[in-house]
């Protein structure tokens, strides 16, 4: 009997490791994982999105740069245009009910439909996270008339990512090619709809798709020119509506930099058509778009001749992101500089590599969201709050300080950016990627640029960087540290959920 039953629990236990002894974990697809070289540009801007509370009127005041930067961009395109956000929907989760949100969604739409209008000819392509149909068919209504007007909608095909989760992910992946999982039909809806508390409930089918718990995270604009250099608009925003009160940064620049990126968001947007289901419009229109994108773009191997060698800007994504940070901090020293702006700060070789840096000497200031609320919902402040709680436990903590973005205005510190400077670097890295392992490490797709000796651009960020750090606006935008009250049972609980969602990585971050 002994015998069976160990029999029985080894079959099991052999069925249950099969998957991860025979299913590979998946390269990054063609367009991912990018690192340019240095190009030169002629125009380049600083874009911040800053939201305050005036204690005075008790109210919220915003001053936002990015979506109008987004807008005349799109106005003034001439041969193409081409976008991939992550989050495009009017969803206001909780925030909906406490505030009014300008409705980011549908101006960014509307500008892109007024565009159309205006050059009926002019090749259009829309790429998008199937979050924004929530995982099924909750497609937002400026979609459809994207696809009315003839602009393709490109949704990402996640399946062809790398899976973050692999505890699920992988089980997933073996046991389908065995049998073919129907879950009840689309009226079952039993999961509750964080991002719209008023939205319809969720399938069983969304929510198991929604478990694999990886995205396009990408937000990026490139809009061609006939008698001069691509533009792009790239940073941490998102025109959901539920990101109406977020903070951002953002770069507009042009030149070559430009052309590499619409390359790399072509190639993701030809893998994830090539399944009929991720794309909405007809598909002559898509293969319209990108052959008239391709002959206005530098071609693949004419990049080189526009490489400089060591200053300009490049473009970074996905795992070479996470490289370009760990090699900035690996060779700081005593004597390095290094101003830190996350929502999102956990990868454990990300936090090991600043612990380092600070017993070399090396000067951090990190400026991060209290993780305290997400879309009006409240959270209990994992990872952040973990992070800073180790940071500052260190004997070298005099070379790191921690500050909060204010959480007064309801919305998120969204910015991603990191500044580095010394006698031999001058460095500003920015765009859609968190400090966070599936950001970092070929997993989300992550759009970041990186300028070295662009003293207009690195100046404006620390200029940025330093008024908030110093409130000296006159509002209260950071705190210090100590300000936030830290009881330990409270930090030990939130070191439990930090660790074990950083070993399973089962988070949304």
């Amino acid at each position: 009997m002994h015998f069976v039953l160990k029999l029985f629990l080894g079959a099991w236990l052999g069925i249950l490791l099969l998957p991860y002894l025979v299913v590979p974990q998946l390269p990054m697809p063609q367009g991912c994982d990018e690192s340019s070289p240095y190009f030169s540009f002629t125009s380049v801007d600083l874009l911040v999105d800053r939201t305050y509370w005036d204690e005075t009127n008790k109210d919220v005041r915003t001053d936002h740069e990015i979506l109008k930067a987004l807008m005349e961009e799109i106005q003034s395109a001439e041969t193409f245009l081409m976008v991939d956000f992550f989050l495009w929907n009017d969803w206001k989760g909780r925030l909906g009910k406490e505030h009014s949100l300008d409705a980011l969604s549908l101006r960014l739409a509307d500008a892109i439909l007024k565009k159309r209008k205006q050059n009926p000819e002019m090749p259009i392509l829309v790429l998008t996270d199937p979050i924004n149909r929530l995982y099924g068919s909750n497609t937002p209504e400026f979609f459809q008339r994207f696809v009315a007007r003839g602009i393709p909608v490109v949704f990402t095909n996640l399946k062809q990512l790398p899976d973050p989760n692999p505890l699920y992910s992988k089980q997933v992946r073996f046991w389908s090619k065995f049998y073919s999982f129907k879950p009840p039909s689309d009226g079952f809806r039993i999961f509750p709809n964080l991002v719209e508390s008023k939205g319809q409930r969720l399938s069983l089918s969304q929510f198991l798709s929604a478990f694999h718990l990886k995205g396009n995270h990408r937000k990026v604009l490139v809009a061609g020119y006939k008698n001069k250099p691509s533009r792009t608009i790239l940073g941490s925003f998102n025109p959901s509506d539920g990101s109406a009160l977020n903070q951002n940064l953002a770069v507009s620049v042009d030149g070559p930099v430009a052309d590499y990126i619409a390359r790399s968001e072509m190639a993701i947007a030809e893998w994830s058509a090539s399944d009929s289901r991720n794309l909405m419009g007809k598909r002559f229109e898509l293969e319209d778009a990108l052959r008239r994108m391709d002959f206005a773009l530098l071609k693949a191997n004419d990049f080189e001749q526009y490489a400089v060698r060591k200053t300009g800007v490049r473009f970074v994504s996905e795992g070479s992101i996470g490289e370009a940070v760990m090699e900035l901090l690996e060779d700081s020293k005593r004597g390095t500089e290094i101003d830190i702006a996350l929502f999102h700060l956990s990868d454990r070789s990300i936090v090991k590599a600043l612990k380092q840096a600070a017993k070399r000497g090396v000067k951090l200031r990190i400026l991060l969201d209290q993780n305290k609320r997400a879309f009006g919902y409240k959270k209990m402040g994992v990872p952040n709050r973990s992070v800073a709680d180790e940071l500052m436990t260190l004997d070298e903590v005099d070379s790191i300080q921690i500050h909060w973005a204010s959480s007064a205005t309801g919305g998120q510190y969204h910015t991603n950016a990191m500044r580095v400077f010394d006698q031999d670097r001058d460095i500003l890295l920015l765009g859609s990627a968190n400090f966070t392992h599936r950001s970092l490490f070929n997993y989300n797709l992550e759009a970041n640029l990186l300028f070295n000796q662009v003293l207009s651009v690195n100046n404006a960020f620390d200029h940025y960087f330093d008024s908030l750090w110093n409130n000296s606006t006159g509002f209260n935008e950071s705190l210090e540290y100590k300000a936030l009250k830290n009881p330990e049972w409270m930090q030990f609980i939130r070191k439990v959920f930090y660790f074990f969602r950083e070993w399973t990585q089962l988070s949304t971050y």
